[in-house]
């Protein structure tokens, strides 16, 4: 597949091969004569060498094939160096010798000035392309598979000369002295192997020769670095300097994207089924059973079919993230080799034990959340190039927490519950009428849902399980002050909107959201003024006898000495979120 774009365009580079952003196209024919000319951008696999592939904007280091056209017209030193280096290698392809024939023939500046391409210092740096007319089918010399193979021969025939122990390969080769920039197209310039050359180490100290250091070679480099680039641009995941990309080692397939949700998951929801009143099964417990069992069946199942059976025990996946701390340095910040089976096993055990509601817009759905959504939950909305930093740093926690299996910190799930606790510090929010019920949609409400599933995620690592749906037995302190909590909350909202109609009563917030905070650290005392300013509403409903008597049995489920004003932990916000979830499913009930 080399050198071959694949369907997204991304190409996995030929050995002592570079991309380039080519401007013009001169067609030749087989002996080197010009037929035409024309300018279009398209960028292409070109030969290079070490030096080439890094070449600064005073050095001369041609390519030895396609190039600028400061180094084909004009500059004497510049077209020389170009022509010595095309014509060391044009006896291995007659496609080169053409080329080489064309360029040597100094006619290049007529013939593009005759096809519209006049030449002026500013065009010196456009980028030419040949194609040769000869017999075969392949004219466009990029794509000409042959050509590469001939250049790849070339640069490790028999007249390179200096071969020592590679200590990636294990065999005598040629050294790289110069590494391949570019595997993160972010960070163009940084490179992930620093420079071999002798100065460098002088410069530092550390060597006095090359050879004295672990020596890698040019094609161990070469198809290192090539495959990282391709890697990335195909399947990897991009926030700013930094890139994390999963494959298989053993042919880079990708494989299941670590810091995806569950619901980013292609075609995850055609085979999982949705989870709502209408699918006929009354028990809500059954239905989180086939859910999970689906969504495994579904994940296991992406990529490479069969990834859990026994025959893949010996196949092994990579998981790599890498950053660049300067413009021309890079390091590997995350580096993680296991077996494919296991991978799967743990990507699939976060997204079972770290998920919550959500809401779409249309239906509630079960999803473990993103990466993006945890740290926003965790550390706030993006604001400025200072929170790309956080969001790197946060990415390689979640890293440790989903592929290596460690714990998730208190520090992150105190500090998700903080935040969510102070609604009124998010946007205004938003959402849609569904069956007479208010829908919230907005920042609040998802950043509510992701703190809900680390928060269930933290206390399931202590062997404490919550389940998805309202459990009336739960006795657990916090849980029952957050289903008091969203008693008030529906009573109020329920009351506002018999009398004020369906958008008018959306305008403000109930009193129990507007003491959310104060209610997290004082929750007796707090909930002591909440319910004296439900009078008015409960007067409306008529008295509520259905809210008070939900009142009254969550009250009689405390324990003794519990009911008192110590502050709240994250458990309080699954209480909750899942009181007002069985309130909406259960309108009729409530109504009655």
């Amino acid at each position: 597949m080399a050198g071959i774009p694949d369907i997204k365009g991304n190409v996995l580079l030929p050995l002592y091969h570079a991309m380039a952003k080519t401007d013009i196209s001169i067609v030749i024919d087989a002996n080197g004569k010009f037929c035409r000319a024309t300018a279009d951008t398209l960028s292409i696999c070109v030969p290079c060498t070490e030096n080439s592939a890094g070449r600064g904007g005073v050095e001369i280091e041609p390519h030895p094939l396609h190039d600028q056209i400061g180094y084909l017209v004009n500059d004497n030193e510049k077209r020389a160096v170009y022509l010595a280096r095309i014509e060391a290698w044009s006896g291995c392809h007659p496609k080169v010798r053409a080329v080489y024939e064309y360029v040597k023939g100094g006619t290049m500046a007529d013939d593009l000035e005759r096809s519209g391409q006049k030449i002026s210092d500013a065009e010196l740096k456009l980028f030419v392309r040949f194609s040769v007319q000869a017999d075969d089918l392949c004219h466009n010399l990029w794509e000409d598979t042959s050509v590469a193979k001939a250049w790849e021969n070339y640069c490790t025939g028999s007249h390179v000369k200096g071969n020592l122990l590679c200590y990636v390969s294990g065999k005598y080769a040629t050294p790289a002295v110069k590494h391949p920039r570019g595997i993160n197209m972010s960070t163009y310039g940084a490179k992930l192997i620093s420079c071999n050359d002798m100065t460098n180490y002088t410069f530092r100290g550390r060597f006095i020769e090359p050879a004295q250091a672990n020596t890698i070679s040019m094609e161990a480099s070469q198809k290192a670095h090539a495959m990282l680039k391709y890697l990335i641009a195909s399947h990897g995941y991009k926030c700013d300097t930094q890139a994390v990309v999963a494959w298989a080692i053993d042919n880079g397939d990708a494989q299941l994207a670590p810091f995806a949700g569950t619901d980013q998951f292609a075609d995850i929801y055609s085979a999982v089924k949705k989870i709502e009143s209408d699918t006929g099964i009354e028990s809500q417990s059954k239905l989180y059973t086939d859910y999970a069992k689906d969504l495994r069946t579904a994940l296991a199942g992406m990529g490479n079919a069969k990834i859990l059976s026994p025959k893949s025990d010996s196949r092994r996946v990579a998981v790599m993230a890498m950053d660049a701390a300067t413009t021309g340095r890079m390091g590997i910040t995350f580096y993680q080799d296991l077996l494919q089976n296991d991978y799967v096993e743990r990507v699939l055990t976060w997204h079972e034990s770290c998920n919550w509601w959500f809401y779409n817009g249309k239906h509630d759905y079960i999803s473990a959340p993103s990466a993006d959504r945890i740290i926003a939950a965790v550390y706030g909305e993006p604001k400025g190039d200072g929170y790309k930093k956080i969001q790197k740093q946060a990415r390689e926690r979640l890293l440790h927490h989903i592929v290596c299996g460690q714990p998730l910190d208190l520090s992150w799930i105190m500090a998700a519950v903080n935040n969510v606790s102070r609604p009124m510090a998010f946007e205004k929010q938003s959402g849609t009428w569904e069956k007479g019920i208010w829908k919230d949609n907005g920042s609040w409400e998802k950043a509510l849902s992701v703190t809900c599933a680390l928060v269930r995620k933290y206390y399931s690592q202590k062997k404490e399980g919550f389940s998805l749906e309202l459990d009336k037995t739960c006795t657990d302190r916090g849980y029952l002050f957050g289903r008091l909590l969203a008693i008030a909350d529906k009573l109020e909202g329920h009351a506002r909107y018999l009398q004020e109609g369906k958008t008018s009563h959306t305008d403000r917030p109930t009193n129990a959201v507007r003491y959310m905070t104060t209610f997290s650290s004082k929750p007796l005392r707090t909930w002591a003024l909440i319910f004296n300013q439900l009078n008015p509403y409960i007067q409306r409903l008529n008295g509520a006898e259905w809210y008070q008597q939900q009142i009254d049995e969550i009250m009689s489920l405390f324990k003794p000495n519990e009911l008192d004003d110590r502050p709240l932990d994250g458990r309080y916000l699954l209480g909750y979120s899942l009181q007002r979830r069985a309130l909406t499913k259960n309108r009729e009930d409530t109504n009655k």
